[in-house]
């Protein structure tokens, strides 16, 4: 990434010029390069994978007024429900009835009796049942450790030591620190909350600028989010996707710590 770093300066005039200042500069210069990275690891784990053509299958059965009557009642639920979001405070849970009516009305009009479009309805459901439960255990988890002030304790612990390093060491340890308690609190906004009231005052004592504290805390939680088997979300993904966990910590273990280093570099020039 040697390349971005010739940009810098030039980010930092258009930032300037455009009324912003230089840490703006660099938190531009550093997502560009967290995110070139990113790319560039994708593409080199994907160059190695065994790419089979997929064979086309063939159909010659016409599209029908059905098909098209179908289609539309899979779009349906879209329009009441951003209606509902707008006016109505509408959230998951409206959004989930509303494709349930949609996905039993499409088994009707398709042909099928109500007991073929339960049971096809329940086989649909079969896929991503172990998902909804690894999101259960994982917010069960979370729920515990914050509700039970537990949570309150481990940060505790965790940031006291870093009073006793210099400013822009302490700075760093921010990085890991905040990547462990993203175990127990998989929630990046809910994590924030917790960790920024007794950082932000920590980092003042230390000398350290709250700019450094933001960027430690976002490299740190942020490429935790990627790896945490208490991230409910990754679990869920990975399950729909038939992709074992094992599998996925190999390749985004590596490309996390890469984007990592960015995220230090950032930290470091900003404390």
């Amino acid at each position: 990434q040697e390349e971005i770093v010739a940009l810098v300066p030039v980010l930092i005039l258009l930032s300037r010029g455009l009324g912003f200042g230089s840490v703006t500069a660099l938190a531009m210069s550093a997502g560009t390069a967290a995110v070139a990275t990113w790319i560039a690891w994708t593409l080199a784990v994907a160059s190695h994978d065994d790419l089979r053509q997929a064979q086309p299958v063939a159909t010659s059965e016409p599209a029908t007024a059905r098909d098209g009557v179908l289609l539309a009642l899979v779009l349906a639920p879209f329009i009441p429900y951003v209606f509902g979001v707008l006016r109505l405070d509408w959230g998951f849970n409206e959004l989930s009835a509303l494709f349930l009516v949609a996905g039993f009305a499409v088994g009707l009009v398709s042909g099928r009796d109500l007991a073929t479009t339960t049971t096809g309805f329940l086989k649909g459901m079969e896929a991503m049942l172990a998902a909804s439960l690894f999101v259960g255990v994982a917010r069960a988890i979370s729920l515990v450790l914050t509700d039970g002030r537990v949570i309150d304790t481990i940060v505790y612990s965790l940031a006291v030591p870093l009073a006793h390093f210099p400013g822009t060491v302490a700075a760093l340890l921010m990085v890991p620190m905040h990547a462990v308690l993203h175990l127990p609190v998989p929630s990046v906004s809910g994590q924030a909350v917790l960790t920024m009231p007794i950082m932000a005052p920590l980092a003042d004592l230390l000398g350290v600028s709250r700019d450094a504290t933001v960027i430690a805390y976002q490299t740190g939680a942020g490429l935790a989010d990627l790896v945490v088997p208490t991230n409910g979300a990754l679990l869920a993904m990975l399950l729909s996707a038939g992709v074992p966990y094992g599998r996925w910590l190999r390749f985004a273990v590596p490309g996390a710590l890469l984007v990592g280093v960015i995220g230090a570099i950032g930290v470091v020039l900003s404390a």
